[in-house]
Formats: C-alpha cells, sequence, structure tokens
C-alpha cells in the first residue's frame, strides 16, 4: 500500500469496496467484507468504469452513474438465449424464473444464465449480461493501491 497522497495512474493493482445500485436505489450487488482487486489495463472490468479510477487518491469514495443507452455492458444479442433441458439442472433444483445459475464451460470457467421460461422439460436460459439495459449507480471507495508487477 502507498501513501495517503497516491494518486492512481491507471498501471496498479487497485483494491476496492463497490457496491451497485439500481435507479430505484436497491443494491443488486457489493464487494461485502472484503475488497474486490483489480490490476489496472488487463481489462477485467469495462473501459468506462476501469478509467474512473485513473486520478483518484487512495482513500477516496466516489460513484459513476451508468446509464442503460452507453451500453457499457454490451447489447442483449438473442444468441445468448440458450434453451436447456431440466435434466441439466443438478438433482433436487427447481429452476424458477429469474434465478441466475452457473454452468460450467467445456474449456473451463464458468457462465452465469438467468432464467426467462420453463415450459415443460425445457428452460430458456439468457446469458446475456445482467446489466444489459439497466441505468445503475456504482459506488466505490479506494482502499489499497499496489505498484503494478510492470512497473517493480
Amino acid at each position: 500500500m502507498r501513501g495517503l497522497n497516491t494518486i492512481v495512474t491507471g498501471n496498479e493493482t487497485v483494491l476496492f469496496h463497490y457496491q451497485v445500485l439500481l435507479a430505484d436505489g436497491r443494491v443488486i450487488e457489493s464487494s461485502g467484507a472484503d475488497p474486490e482487486s483489480v490490476c489496472l489495463g488487463e481489462g477485467a472490468l469495462p473501459v468506462r468504469l476501469e478509467a474512473t479510477f485513473a486520478g483518484r487518491h487512495l482513500g477516496e469514495a466516489y460513484h459513476i452513474d451508468i446509464d442503460a443507452e452507453d451500453q457499457v455492458f454490451g447489447v442483449a444479442d438473442d444468441d445468448n438465449t440458450i434453451i436447456f433441458p431440466l435434466s441439466e439442472f443438478p438433482a433436487g433444483v427447481e429452476p424458477v424464473v429469474g434465478a441466475l445459475f452457473e454452468f460450467d464451460l467445456p474449456h473451463g470457467g464458468v457462465s452465469a444464465g438467468r432464467v426467462i421460461r420453463i415450459e415443460g422439460p425445457e428452460v430458456l436460459m439468457d446469458f446475456n449480461h445482467p446489466l444489459i439495459g439497466k441505468n445503475v449507480r456504482y459506488e466505490i471507495k479506494i482502499v489499497a493501491v499496489e505498484a503494478s508487477s510492470k512497473d517493480a
């Protein structure tokens, strides 16, 4: 961690707490008790969101409003809706409309999808980013700034 006057330049690893709120003020995601870590410049966050760290100070709290029309989270793609047989869900798990489920990808990793519709033995899942088409506010507090390993 650097001194209190540290200014983020955009090449560091930043630890931060955050909340994501919908336009009605409802919190839909947060970092919880442990801060998140992001190595700036690696593309782990949407470009517009990552850019808000540059010029900020260690300990600074701020917010950014993202309008649905800005398409920060992409554009909904009908090809990202897939029909799954109920048999693909774990035993004892009953999918309900609106619920999120994670599926293992064939080459590793995980993808989350939201249940759109259930028709008999089939479930229509939407794998588009869940914040597409939503106005959101990110509330962020920078809690640590570490030099990038590229700078060391």
